[in-house]
């Protein structure tokens, strides 16, 4: 409409794993069904700018989490030096053995909301201001077993698993960023664009993760991470 739109939206997502251990005949949880809904609004703003408009999406999902992220990145690394954050981003965790500690898939929840406004100062130069904010977390025997497993999402002691005190993978993530962008005539652009991101980390009962030799002399200590980011960018539209 003249004024804007809105949109919601579903997606299903079957979540399927591999086996307990390493061989078919250790079998395996039963498949499970994840989902994310989603709600988006844009608002046109012409009172502020020919062509100005707000826009904002919040996604929420279940054993479906990269439809939160928008992203084809799995798991969030973020290092400074000695320091370390860390994201886990999985559809579903699991262990045990079959006939004794096997779990079944236990999904995980993940939610994210994006809001951005853009300004056009003229037909030629516009900016855009945007920011999110996305949260991971892990049900109780989930974190217990990534916990107990170091972390690498397949619990090998399934229901049995105890997470230490301290212990919490679930984690988020916030950002903010702007874009300027001049158009040099309508098949050619260029644009700036800044941006930064926190990564609240998940943690560990000691607070550190052991480290390769190679790579650094001692752990790695767990903490928040800051991240910036700096991109120009030079589009020509050649076809059509």
């Amino acid at each position: 409409q003249a004024w804007g739109s809105a949109q919601v939206m579903a997606a299903a997502h079957q979540v399927n794993a591999l086996y307990y251990g390493a061989l078919e005949n250790t079998g395996h949880p039963d498949d499970k069904w994840g989902f994310a809904l989603g709600a988006g609004i844009k608002l046109n703003a012409p009172m502020l700018g020919a062509g100005d408009f707000f826009q904002a999406q919040v996604t929420y999902t279940q054993g479906a989490a990269r439809y939160a992220f928008f992203a084809t990145q799995g798991n969030w690394f973020y290092r400074t030096g000695d320091n370390f954050g860390v994201g886990l981003i999985n559809d579903a965790v699991y262990g045990g053995a079959l006939g004794t500690t096997a779990t079944n898939l236990e999904l995980t929840t993940a939610w994210a909301v994006n809001a951005a406004y853009d300004h056009h100062w003229n037909a030629r130069w516009k900016t855009s201001l945007y920011g999110g904010y996305a949260q991971v977390n892990y049900g109780d025997s989930a974190n217990n077993m990534i916990c107990a497993s170091a972390g690498d999402g397949n619990g090998l002691a399934g229901s049995a698993a105890i997470a230490t005190a301290g212990c919490n993978m679930d984690w988020s993530t916030w950002w903010v960023g702007s874009r300027t962008q001049w158009n040099v005539t309508k098949d050619f652009y260029m644009g700036v664009d800044v941006l930064y991101n926190r990564l609240q980390t998940a943690n560990s009962s000691t607070g550190t993760i052991p480290s390769p030799s190679a790579v650094v002399s001692g752990p790695l200590f767990l903490d928040d991470q800051d991240n910036f980011q700096f991109r120009f960018r030079v589009h020509r539209d050649f076809y059509p």
